[in-house]
């Protein structure tokens, strides 16, 4: 994503010390290199979510929930097993991630949803 507007990145890297920044547009990637320079870096203030891909990675985690609940004899998530719960979340994550990388590569439609 790009690291001024968030929109899919163009190709365009930057690193800056220790850090690699992705940009959309030769525009954006100065912007952010003044934003970097000038110390005046702006960071979200609100994170953003792809609701479409949270669903698509909570139905991709069924499976690991379902095994999960049996193991720890209770659907109730609270009552599980500390290290079953990170593990569901880990798996969800990684699936939304999946996803989100997915539609950044290939492109996305609300068609394809439909």
């Amino acid at each position: 994503m790009c690291s001024y507007c968030l929109k899919p990145v163009g190709g365009l890297l930057f690193r800056w010390k220790n850090r690699w920044y992705g940009a959309c547009s030769r525009e954006h990637l100065n912007k952010i290199k003044e934003q970097l320079e000038t110390g005046q870096r702006e960071t979200l203030k609100t994170p953003m979510i792809n609701n479409d891909a949270v669903i698509d990675a909570v139905s991709s985690s069924k499976d690991t929930y379902i095994k999960l609940a049996k193991e720890n004899k209770s659907y109730v998530l609270h009552e599980w097993e500390k290290d079953d719960r990170v593990g569901l979340f880990r798996e969800a994550i990684k699936e939304y991630l999946v996803i989100c990388t997915e539609q950044a590569n290939k492109g996305f439609s609300r068609e394809d949803n439909g």
